[in-house]
């Protein structure tokens, strides 16, 4: 007998009604945090009592309408990037028949607001071109989100001399791409500081998020690449991986006498990414595959932050 309209909808992995109200729910409370957090990045409420206090202003309507606009801003651009990001691998999985559930986005009420979006995909893959397509898809989908974030927010920024900075604050590091995007678009901040608003941290965090998910390692977007281009590569790169991490951790703490942001990376990658599951040769891959692959090797290198955050006294 042949399938019913709704057992194809499902076997094609389209979510049902009550299947989309939990995602719903999460990406409201999400906007909802991220916006928090972008007005407390916009007024410089950096803790968590400060935050507090933008509720209290909210509620009270004493908040100045810029600070509001800004944290609209950094909610929208962080929740496209990860939007974009997940959607990539949701529609990849719907076009090869995958079941996979809509974006989860995890609110949190401090710092950035959220600690991303995932997608479950509960069909196995069944070669390793749709393992390969499926992983490489986030990327590609959220990256151009988080440039043109990354783009305005420098274009936007304001300069301030070197010497004329005072108070606290968190540095930003630079990736190979930021570095060259901030001499390329702001020549006249040579010899000053940048002072970017929430759209460039917004940017910043797509792009780090980016870098995580291309390193080759376990079932990471990275590691499902390698695994699909080279799977006899791919246990020897995820430990390579942890270890590059740890050097990261080892490093700062040998030189500068500090913790590294990168340190609970490390450990989860040595810990938890070292294995991938087993997938099915099926078609080959073909060139036009195994050059992205080596493009999205390229784009870590070129987006990758060795020193992330820095808090300034």
């Amino acid at each position: 007998m042949a399938p019913t309209t709704t057992a194809r909808a499902r076997a094609a992995g389209v979510p049902r009604a009550r299947g989309t109200l939990i995602p719903a729910l999460l990406f409201a409370a999400t906007f909802a945090t991220t916006t928090l957090c972008g007005m407390a990045w916009a007024s410089g409420a950096l803790d968590p009592l400060q935050e507090l206090a933008l509720l209290f202003g909210i509620a009270g309507g004493q908040l100045p309408l810029a600070v509001v606009g800004e944290g609209l801003a950094y909610a929208i651009a962080l929740l496209g990037f990860f939007l974009a990001h997940e959607m990539g691998h949701y529609l990849t999985c719907r076009r090869y028949g995958l079941a996979a559930s809509l974006p989860h986005f995890i609110p949190v009420p401090f710092g950035f607001g959220t600690f991303g979006a995932v997608i479950r995909i509960r069909s196995p893959f069944p070669d390793r071109r749709t393992l390969f397509d499926v992983g490489i898809a986030g990327p590609l989908a959220g990256l151009p989100v988080a440039l043109v974030a990354v783009v305005w927010g420098l274009v936007t920024a304001d300069v301030a001399p070197a010497s004329g900075l005072s108070g606290g604050g968190i540095w930003f590091g630079d990736s190979l791409l930021t570095y060259g995007l901030q001499h390329l678009l702001r020549p006249d901040a040579a010899g000053g500081e940048l002072l970017v608003g929430p759209v460039f941290i917004a940017g910043w965090l797509g792009l780090v998020a980016t870098a995580i998910n291309l390193s080759p390692a376990g079932q990471l977007d990275g590691g499902h690449v390698l695994f699909a281009v080279a799977p006899r590569w791919h246990r020897a790169a995820s430990l390579a991986s942890g270890l590059f991490f740890a050097s990261l951790v080892v490093t700062r703490a040998a030189v500068w006498g500090r913790l590294s942001p990168w340190a609970l990376w490390a450990v989860i990658v040595l810990v938890f990414c070292r294995r991938h599951p087993p997938v099915p040769d099926g078609r080959p891959l073909g060139a036009p595959r195994r050059v992205l692959a080596a493009l999205a090797l390229v784009l870590f290198v070129l987006i990758f932050v060795p020193a992330p955050l820095e808090l300034i006294q």
